[in-house]
Parts: C-alpha cells; sequence; structure tokens
C-alpha cells in the first residue's frame, strides 16, 4: 500500500512540476507588450501601444523608424507564420517537416514564383520609398530574430532561424497572386467532362455567364488524368497554412446616398478561420504618415487600409489569368515538342529541394513558351500528353512591391489609381473611398484576349499557336467605375459589364450576394453607420425563393405524405433570410444538395 502512495505521490508530483514548468515556459515566451527595447536604427524614441485587443499603434518620428518597429512587433507576434509562408513558394517546407511536404514543395518551385522575384528584385528601384521602407520592416524583423524569444514551434520541428529578405517578400506576394487564381482548379475539370459528355452537357454549368443577369456596372470615360490535376492544385492550397480567400464583399456608397453627405465604405473579406488569422492589424502614426492596415505575414504594406483622409479594400476579381496548354511531343524525340514554327527544345530548369532527414530532390522542371510542364510537378499524370501552366503573373514585370506602397501611400484618388494600375496579377477588385466625396472601384490585372471562339475555360491547344494570347490590354480596359452617376460602386466576385463588346472570361460567383447589395443600395438616399452595419450582416438571400418556385412548379403535390407538404408550405412563405431560427434554410439547402446531387452524380461520380 506504501508503495502505491508512494508511486502516486511521484506521480502527482511530476505532474504538478511539469505543468509548473509549462506555464512559466508559456509566460517566458509570451510577447512583450510593456517596457523599453533598445532596437538599431531608430533615430528617435518611437511609442507601440498595444491596445486591450493586441493591435499595436505606432507613433513614431519618421517612416523608417516606423517600418522597424512594425517589423519587429508583427515578427513577435507572427514569426512562425511568417517562416511558413515564406517557404511555400520557393518549395521549402521539406526542410523543415520532411518528405509528407514533397509534393507541395515540388508544386510551387516548378511554378517560377521565386524567378520571377528575382528578376523583379533585380529591377527594383534601391533608392524609392518602397524598397527603402520595405527594408526597414525587414531589419525589424531581423532584429527580433536576433534579440527575441523563438517561438516554440520552431523548437518542436528543428528549424533554425534565418534572416529575412527582400526576397522572401516577393515569395509571398507570389504565392498570395496564385492562391487567388481559380483556373488551375477548374480548367482541367471541365475538360475531362466536355471531353466525356460533349458542350451541351456543361450548358448548365453557365459558362456563358447567362446565369449572371446581375453585373457590376463600369463607368469608363470613354480525358480522365485532367482530373488528376483539379484534385491535385486543390489539395495542395487545402494545406496551406493560411485559409483561402473565398469571395468578399464590398460596397461604397456616395454622398449623395448618405445622411451625413459623406462617403462610407465597406469591406467585408471572406476568409477561412484560422488560428493565427490572416490579417495583421497594425496602426502607423507620423507626422507625415497615418495608416491603419491588414497585412499578411511577412509583408511591409497592408492590402485593407485606412486613415483620415481614404478607405480602401479589396475582393477576388475572379478573372482569368491563367491558361493551361496542351503541348504535342515530337515523336522521335521527347526532348522537343511542337509549335506553329516547328519543333523546340524544351528548356530545363533545375531545382534542388533539401529533405528533412533524407536526401535533396533534384527538380528538373521542362519548360515551354507557355510555362512549366505540369505532369512532371504533379502524380498520376501522363508524361506523353503534357499540360503547360501559362500564368501572368510569372510572365509579366512584376511591380507589386510599388504597387501596394501607393496603394497605402497615397496623396489622392490619382495617386491611388497609379497604384492600382501596376498589379498584373492577381485580379483583384480595388475599392476606394475618401474625404473628398470620391468613390472608386477598379479591376487589377494584365487582362487580355485570344482569337474569337477560344474557350479559356478548357485546357488549350499549345502545338497550333491558335489558341496562343493576341492581344495584352491597356489598363484604361480594366472595367471600373469612378464616381459613377448611381453613387454608389460595389463588388461581390461576380462578372462585371462588356467593355468594347467583350466579357472578360473569368470564375465569377453567382448573382446572388451582388443582387441583393443593389436590391438594397438602389432606393436607399440616407444611408448611416448604423444601416451599413447591419447590411454587412444581412443574410437574405434575393434569389433562392425564386428558385423554391421553380422547384415546387414541378411538383406533384398531391402525392406528398404529410411531412413533404409541411415542407412545402415552410418554403412557400420564406423570403430567403438564413437566420439562426429559420426552418426554410435547410430543407432548402439539402433540396439542392439532392437535386445536383442526382442529376450529376451518375455521369460524373461522387
Amino acid at each position: 500500500m506504501k508503495i502505491v502512495k508512494k508511486v502516486l505521490l511521484f506521480i502527482v508530483s511530476f505532474l504538478v512540476i511539469l505543468s509548473i514548468a509549462l506555464i512559466a515556459y508559456g509566460l517566458y515566451l509570451k510577447p512583450k507588450y510593456d517596457g523599453k527595447i533598445d532596437l538599431k536604427n531608430i533615430q528617435k524614441e518611437t511609442t507601440v501601444y498595444f491596445d486591450d485587443f493586441g493591435v499595436p499603434h505606432i507613433y513614431a518620428s519618421n517612416s523608417k523608424d516606423a517600418m522597424v518597429a512594425l517589423g519587429y512587433v508583427h515578427a513577435q507576434d507572427r514569426l512562425w507564420q511568417m517562416e511558413l509562408m515564406r517557404r511555400i513558394a520557393p518549395g521549402r517546407l521539406s526542410e523543415i517537416f520532411g518528405k509528407v511536404a514533397l509534393k507541395n514543395d515540388k508544386f510551387f518551385a516548378g511554378l517560377g514564383i521565386e524567378e520571377a522575384s528575382d528578376k523583379a528584385i533585380a529591377n527594383l528601384d534601391k533608392n524609392s520609398p518602397s524598397y527603402q521602407l520595405t527594408m526597414a520592416y525587414l531589419d525589424g524583423i531581423n532584429q527580433y530574430l536576433d534579440e527575441g524569444k523563438t517561438p516554440i514551434e520552431f523548437q518542436l520541428v528543428g528549424v533554425k532561424k534565418e534572416k529575412f529578405t527582400i526576397k522572401d517578400v516577393y515569395n509571398i506576394f507570389g504565392y498570395m497572386s496564385f492562391s487567388f487564381a481559380m483556373a488551375q482548379k477548374t480548367d482541367p475539370l471541365l475538360t475531362d467532362i466536355r471531353n466525356k459528355y460533349g458542350m451541351d452537357y456543361l450548358k448548365d454549368f453557365g459558362l456563358d455567364d447567362s446565369f449572371n443577369t446581375v453585373k457590376i456596372k463600369n463607368a469608363k470615360e470613354n480525358p480522365e488524368e485532367y482530373v488528376a490535376i483539379s484534385k491535385s492544385i486543390t489539395a495542395l492550397l487545402d494545406q496551406s497554412p493560411i485559409p483561402p480567400f473565398i469571395g468578399s464583399n464590398s460596397w461604397v456608397i456616395g454622398g449623395k446616398k448618405t445622411k451625413s453627405g459623406k462617403v462610407i465604405f465597406a469591406n467585408d473579406p471572406h476568409i477561412g478561420f484560422s488560428q493565427p488569422g490572416t490579417w495583421y492589424e497594425a496602426h502607423i502614426v507620423t507626422p507625415e504618415f497615418e495608416l491603419y492596415g491588414c497585412y499578411l505575414a511577412g509583408t511591409p504594406y497592408p492590402l485593407l487600409g485606412h486613415n483620415r483622409d481614404y478607405a480602401y479594400g479589396l475582393t477576388m476579381f475572379e478573372n482569368d489569368d491563367i491558361d493551361l496548354y496542351q503541348e504535342e511531343n515530337n515523336p522521335n524525340d521527347s526532348n522537343k515538342y511542337k509549335t506553329s514554327d516547328g519543333f523546340l527544345d524544351y528548356k530545363i530548369r533545375k531545382k534542388t529541394i533539401k529533405v528533412k532527414d533524407s536526401v535533396d530532390v533534384v527538380l528538373n522542371v521542362k519548360m515551354t513558351r507557355h510555362g512549366p510542364i505540369m505532369n512532371d510537378l504533379i502524380d498520376g499524370l501522363d508524361t506523353k500528353k503534357p499540360v503547360a501552366m501559362s500564368w501572368i503573373y510569372t510572365q509579366q514585370p512584376i511591380h507589386i512591391l510599388d504597387a501596394v506602397y501607393m496603394l497605402s501611400h497615397a496623396k489622392s484618388k490619382n495617386d491611388f489609381q497609379k497604384g492600382v494600375s501596376l498589379i498584373a496579377a492577381p485580379g483583384l477588385n480595388v475599392m476606394y473611398g475618401d474625404a473628398k466625396g470620391n468613390i472608386a472601384w477598379w479591376a487589377t490585372g494584365k487582362l487580355y484576349k485570344h482569337n474569337q471562339g477560344v474557350d479559356t475555360h478548357f485546357i488549350l491547344d499549345g502545338a497550333s499557336g491558335k489558341d496562343d494570347i493576341t492581344e495584352y490590354l491597356d489598363f484604361s480596359k480594366n472595367p471600373s467605375a469612378v464616381n459613377p452617376d448611381w453613387n454608389y460602386v460595389y463588388s461581390a466576385n461576380n462578372q462585371p459589364e462588356a467593355i468594347d463588346g467583350f466579357l472578360y472570361p473569368g470564375y465569377y460567383l453567382p448573382e446572388d450576394r451582388a443582387k441583393r447589395i443593389t436590391q438594397l443600395l438602389d432606393p436607399k438616399s440616407n444611408w448611416d453607420k448604423q444601416a451599413v452595419s447591419k447590411m454587412i450582416t444581412d443574410n437574405t438571400s434575393s434569389v433562392a425563393p425564386e428558385v423554391v418556385k421553380n422547384l415546387i412548379s414541378n411538383l406533384d403535390l398531391k402525392s406528398l405524405s404529410n411531412k413533404e407538404q409541411a415542407a412545402v408550405t415552410v418554403l412557400k412563405t420564406w423570403k430567403g433570410t438564413n437566420n439562426l431560427d429559420d426552418v426554410a434554410p435547410t430543407i432548402f439547402n439539402k433540396w439542392i444538395y439532392l437535386y445536383l446531387k442526382n442529376t450529376f452524380e451518375d455521369e460524373l461520380g461522387a
């Protein structure tokens, strides 16, 4: 009995000591929110005040000091997130996670983001404020690396800390750009469906945009293996350390429609939940500059922000900036591929991926005039049917650093528009409103055209040259609306109106949110902050009740059971709301799910 008591006493004592040690270690790792820290390269004393939400408010005598402080506190709060983010694009996750991350690394290393970053950095103006302030931000991160506490993840995984560089910033922006794109997840699947069942089968998918009757108004001054691509890329992005951007809403209301006569700005990015969150909020105040912004980990300038002069935000444009091309090998030499001018040699881009506790993996990426061959980057694809990826981000000059700097440091609407025009990819709806009463929306992205009849929703013919890009468009042809007569701008990831008779191809979301936004904004001219706040949480669909009517009209009501008739009665009185106690949405969504399942599963599979 005494032995049992001693054993129990030992176990309890051990658990108590372990608990105390873990608590003490946790307190040791806790970010520093008070006291003084001596940072190098800061000219004058800088104050960082953390509010009740942990948001840093940085008060500095100049912008460089503020950026050093921002880099330091950002690293203090999000260093592990930064570490993961900078490793994705160059294919460096296997260094810390081993073979489990190898597929991810092979894919992203092959895309060419890192090479595009090198090229962009080589062309940077090292004297520009965007570069100088970025280097100050990186200085702050690296001072924390040297002097701050190391997050427990580094020790658990066994990661050696490395200095952050401007290349890391570009790689993070490059990964963000790719994660916004849709073609690589959609085109192979649609191609396989078309090849199996023909174009008539795809009419119900709304590829011609016939389902989207509500379009954003412009205001201008004048085979089976393909499925493997879709599944593989979707799976890789699902494993990302940041959650996907899954569509967003935004609207900016002009003074003629508000109670105060001032602009009201609303922006709601829909991002999957994560811990830590995608955004890092920070407020910077200097004698010549102020901004409250939302930053991605490891980036010096915010993608969403506001100050006393203007506010800006974004949603996904959903334009098509990736094309997939079916290439054709030379039947006598697999090192050559067919073009309209004859056969060309594949160029080889060599990449070495370091793998934890294993040998290095050498990746030889075949490159065509369109881009990298995806078959070499994704398992399970037939190498005799090479598919190349053409992506605007790696093909056009990258000015993303100057662009996001200008968005956050604009002195006027025209300054801001110049920043927007510099973004070749990703495609974004950039929303703007200022204290002078201006409202605006611009779609970013280097837009382009193909020959008439080329449908970029499918894998294109790479050999003939007939499906190649024929024209890159000037930014003046991008969809936009600046101070329109209807006195508001909005975006819900839906299709913009045609420009010069041309609808830009893309992967636009259905019209339900767009229709509801315009339904609420059009009739009302006395908007205030409270009304807009209520609108942000509006959960009513103006489309769903119409769908219900069509579904019910096809029922034989006499054949229904009592429970089924009760369900129909509930749906008939439904106004499209999705409140907590509403029964109709449950019935509606289950009905839609089963309708689609029973319609398509017999051909497409589970």
